[in-house]
Parts: C-alpha cells; structure tokens; sequence
C-alpha cells in the first residue's frame, strides 16, 4: 500500500511539473510571436512599388497594377476604405490587408 500512495504522489507531482513547463513554453512561444509581429514593416500604398504591393498577400501584380493606376489618376489614398473603389479590391480583401499597409 505504501509503494502505491509513492508512486501516486510520485505522477501527481511530475504532472504538476510537466504543466507549469507547457505554460512556461506557451508564454515563450507567445513573446516570440509579438516580438516577430513588432518588427514587421507595414507597405505605404502611396509609395510602393508594383512589387512590394503584390508582394502583400491577396493582392498579387494585377490588383497592383491597379492600385497604382488608381493612385497615379487620383492623387494617392486618403483613407484605407479608398482601396474599395479599386478594381478586384473589396471589402473582404480590404479587412485581410489593412494590417500590412499603411497610408
């Protein structure tokens, strides 16, 4: 009965370890991301280039090309929603990108 309760106390106690490890790699994992997110440069829709535009994901090089048609005719973007009045940009394409751009 005593080599029993032992080994009882014995997983309990390991699993309590293993737990407070997963957390503490979880939180890491967690820093890692925000550290990475933090250093990541946004792409000015005013000033790309056709490259760096199709470069950003769901826009690819024609939607480029029309974003910067759209800005050569009309003087650049004032305001993010303004990429809707682009050919092949909607609303959904517009939500998916605005974290990648900025004005």
């Amino acid at each position: 009965m005593f080599k029993k309760l032992t080994y009882s106390l014995m997983l309990a106690a390991s699993l309590l370890l293993l737990s407070t490890s997963m957390q503490t790699l979880a939180a890491n994992n967690s820093a890692e991301k925000v550290s990475t997110l933090a250093t990541f440069e946004k792409i000015n829709i005013n000033q790309a280039s056709s490259k760096q535009l199709a470069s950003i994901k769901g826009i690819g090089p024609q939607k480029a090309q029309a974003i910067i048609k759209y800005r050569e005719s009309n003087g650049g973007f004032s305001k993010f929603e303004e990429l809707m009045k682009v050919k092949g940009i909607g609303k959904g394409t517009l939500e998916k990108i605005i974290p990648f751009i900025s004005l």
